[in-house]
């Protein structure tokens, strides 16, 4: 399966070509995420853009296609888009009992939440391609762990204000109370004929919160029939615990004498080792420069470098190798040269123990 198919499997008629915005709304937000996930970010075509050498302002398209760039494909997301795609086409399709959840893990900076995203992204395209777009379907909903945690006031807030839906008692009081909006959420998400939930940041949950959420995600799951996808560092050892915990000594955790540990799917986002898969990560940034004097392959070639001083950390890497291309086309005027260099890189900051 090409990178094509895995990032971008939408039809024409559903996505389109756009720049970055410059205020870019909140993926919490239906349209935020209607945004993300009906847009193609690609390079900005060097003939459509300022002459080399030519000052760049702040809103430069390459700037601000350079600040994101296009998701790589890393051995996570190649296998949790592909096992994600099986399960949910399973559930899609499921009339009895809850469907089959799962669980996104990994260290930070692994690329848990693109992984999280492009998932949702993948199901929405693939859901308004079958039935066509439809301005009232809501395929997807996407939250993260709110504040405040304590009752399911607070848990249906993230889902309400995703689906647009006032949960302010009195508009005009300002200690702007809010109500408990699970019956509307409920509502609203069954007419819209939601399917799949993220939730991101599932690790920001205390101990004590876990039974409460969950039971309140269970809850949610039995009125709508949706999948949820929980995702964060600890992400599996937190929903094990809320599924099998102390109090639950009807549900054992062993089976024909093994224990296990998660009978949810767990999608690992792990550290990239130096090898064929780091050099196919640095190849794939590699091809989606849009600098004028990148040779293609010239990023390769730092395929060691980069992995020391990134220590195999795809968020580093797009820290690193995004700043470079920004600060090359941005000074291209004064030096004359567009193109990531050793020497570049070397005075490029980033975090993980940078090893220079």
């Amino acid at each position: 399966m090409s990178r094509e198919e895995l990032i971008r499997s939408f039809g024409p008629e559903v996505t389109e070509a756009v720049t970055q915005p410059i205020d870019i709304p909140l993926l919490t937000t239906r349209e935020g995420w209607d945004l993300e996930a009906s847009r193609r970010l690609v390079p900005p075509d060097l003939a459509d853009c300022a002459p080399k050498g030519t000052e760049v302002g702040p809103r430069d398209p390459r700037l601000m296609y350079h600040g994101e760039m296009l998701p790589v494909i890393t051995p996570a997301l190649r296998g949790g888009l592909l096992d994600a795609r099986r399960q949910l086409r399973k559930n899609r399709f499921r009339k009895l009992g809850r469907s089959t959840d799962m669980i996104i893990d990994g260290d930070r900076g692994t690329g848990k939440t693109t992984l999280l995203v492009q998932i949702g992204r993948g199901f929405q395209g693939l859901i308004e391609q079958d039935l066509g777009p439809d301005p009232n379907r809501i395929p997807v909903v996407f939250i993260t762990v709110p504040p405040e945690r304590e009752s399911n006031l607070h848990w249906s807030l993230p889902f309400a204000e995703f689906l647009g839906l006032n949960h302010t008692i009195n508009p005009d009081d300002r200690t702007r109370r809010t109500a408990d909006m699970t019956e509307p959420v409920a509502h609203v998400m069954k007419q819209a004929r939601t399917r799949l939930v993220l939730v991101d940041g599932i690790n920001r949950i205390q101990d004590s919160e876990i039974r409460a959420a969950f039971d309140y995600f269970e809850a949610l799951q039995d009125r709508t029939n949706v999948t949820f996808i929980f995702c964060g560092t600890g992400a599996r050892e937190i929903v094990h615990e809320a599924r099998y915990d102390k109090r639950r000594k009807s549900l054992p955790d062993v089976v024909k004498g093994k224990t296990y540990f998660s009978d949810l799917p767990v999608l690992w986002a792990g550290v990239i080792p130096y090898g064929d898969d780091w050099h196919s990560v640095v190849q794939g940034f590699d091809e989606d420069l849009s600098l004028y004097d990148h040779k293609p392959g010239s990023l390769l070639k730092l395929s060691r470098y980069l992995h020391q001083r990134t220590g195999g950390y795809i968020a580093s890497l797009n820290d690193l190798i995004c700043q470079a291309a920004q600060e090359t086309i941005e000074t291209a005027a004064e030096t004359g040269t567009e193109a990531i260099t050793r020497k570049l890189l070397d005075d490029i900051r980033i975090g993980r123990g940078d090893s220079r």
